[in-house]
């Protein structure tokens, strides 16, 4: 009877006790977003030399005002801590309820409850390349995380990466089944790249808390390049007092990314290239801002500049858009020529919530399933990795044929992570599904004259996706 009686008042308690940190009576700050002393939200990424550096950035509450970060050779020494060097960090406050904007404040209603938090980084130079290290980072004194393995890039030689589309909703609950499929199908990868929408609000924190939950250790060891999207753009403030769309308040704090002098403001850290060997160079845009054209110009300079083998070009709206009632014509008439003019190899997007692809200067016989050969200029990649399901344009691809472009594979109704592997003058691509089943597959090899082949297949073991043939489907966009 006693026990009884205080199991009774202790579930009486209960509910309470889980809501002393919440934001409202439904949706309470779980312990794995509140900021605290110790570091967290740890995130690799890479800057202009990733053969020889590489930056973190990490989290903590406001009570850490300056702290450190250390780097060693990763051996087979128990003790290989012993030869460690310590870095200085740069520590950026953030207020992530009240946000500054053109000098004057706004609130985030999402954020209220949340304290201030700071923001933390290092840039590691100096190193080898294609050496594995071993960093950690501290947040208040002691407080130090575990030791991560990172390696840095090859000057040239096999390079593996995953892709995926947007996660934007359900981040915790769906995507990360996707994130960590992708991880356990290659650990091994270079780098994971995110074509934008990681989130569906841009400076709500939580679900940036849910993110980085989601990748959990994986970008602690794997880098991450990070492409805006539409939904890392977000307006604060109601009526009059309404900001213009700007980018999440959170970015620029969390993700250390490449700049450029060449570039106005508003595009420093969105607009970047990554030369990552002397196979690849990686270039990223940031679609939904509207200067259009000073990224393009700087499109222009960075293409002509670049001698790499393979040249990939990531942005978040798609040139060839692949959801219904859904185009881009702006952003098509701006960057396609450019792409067209440098015969960019690979274009890699999200934004339309299904899965497309397709090439430009396709040979006069179809490069699809039937025909196993054929000549390409460019490739073209819609990809989506979350929950949220668009349906396919009607006519798919055949409004764009004055383009030049032809469509190969379609999907709807299911979340993908994409597997891309370059070695020499061969580029191997596969998409696969949340259980790691094969979707689509090709392989594009280039000769001297930089002109491509492109073998398909065995392109899939499934059937083509479509919501007629797959599983019922609910709308995502409220998704928990």
């Amino acid at each position: 009877m006693i026990v009884r009686a205080i199991t009774v008042f202790l579930l009486l308690l209960w509910p309470t006790a889980s809501l002393a940190h919440g934001s409202s009576s439904h949706h309470p700050i779980p312990p794995w977003q509140d900021a605290s002393p110790w570091p967290d939200r740890i995130v690799v990424t890479l800057p202009e030399t990733p053969q020889s550096s590489f930056a973190v950035t990490w989290r903590t509450d406001a009570s850490v005002t300056e702290t450190v970060a250390e780097i060693a050779l990763a051996t087979d020494d128990a003790r290989f801590d012993l030869s460690a060097k310590t870095i200085s960090a740069a520590t950026e406050p953030l207020s992530l309820a009240m946000v500054k904007y053109e000098g004057k404040s706004f609130p985030v209603p999402a954020n209220a409850k949340l304290e201030d938090a700071h923001f933390h980084s290092v840039v590691f130079r100096g190193l080898e390349a294609d050496t594995r290290y071993a960093y950690r980072v501290q947040g208040k004194r002691g407080a130090w995380s575990e030791w991560f393995h990172m390696r840095t890039a090859a000057e040239e030689g096999p390079i593996t990466f995953l892709y995926v589309g947007d996660a934007q909703n359900g981040v915790l609950s769906h995507w990360s089944r996707v994130v960590r499929a992708a991880f356990s199908t290659r650990p091994d990868a270079d780098f994971f790249l995110h074509a934008g929408d990681l989130v569906n609000r841009a400076s709500r924190d939580f679900e940036w808390a849910e993110w980085f939950k989601a990748v959990g250790f994986i970008h602690g060891m794997m880098p991450a390049i990070p492409v805006a999207g539409n939904h890392e753009y977000a307006r604060l403030g109601v009526g009059e007092e309404q900001t213009d769309r700007i980018l999440s308040v959170l970015w620029r704090p969390q993700f250390t990314l490449p700049t450029d002098e060449t570039l106005p403001a508003d595009l420093q850290e969105v607009v970047y290239k990554i030369p990552y060997s002397k196979d690849l160079d990686i270039f990223v845009l940031s679609t939904q801002n509207s200067n259009l054209k000073a990224q393009a110009a700087w499109l222009d300079r960075a293409l002509a500049k670049s001698t790499a083998r393979w040249r990939i070009l990531s942005m978040h709206h798609p040139i060839f858009s692949s959801g219904r009632n859904r185009d881009s014509a702006d952003r098509r008439k701006v960057l396609l020529p450019i792409i067209k003019k440098y015969n960019v190899d690979l274009v890699l997007q999200g934004h339309d919530h299904t899965y497309a692809r397709g090439a430009t200067g396709q040979t006069p016989e179809r490069v699809g399933v039937a025909e196993n050969v054929g000549q390409v200029d460019t490739m073209f990649v819609n990809s989506v990795s979350g929950p949220k399901q668009y349906t396919f344009k009607d006519d798919g691809w055949d409004g764009y044929t004055g383009d030049g472009v032809e469509l190969i594979r379609k999907a709807e109704n299911t979340p993908f992570f994409q597997i891309i592997e370059i070695d020499g003058n061969t580029l191997s691509y596969e998409a696969r599904t949340a259980t790691g089943q094969l979707y689509d597959r090709f392989e594009m090899m280039k000769g001297e004259r930089g002109v491509k082949a492109v073998i398909q297949g065995p392109q899939s073991t499934m059937d083509e996706r479509l919501f007629e043939t797959t599983a019922p489907y609910t709308d995502a966009n409220d998704l928990k």
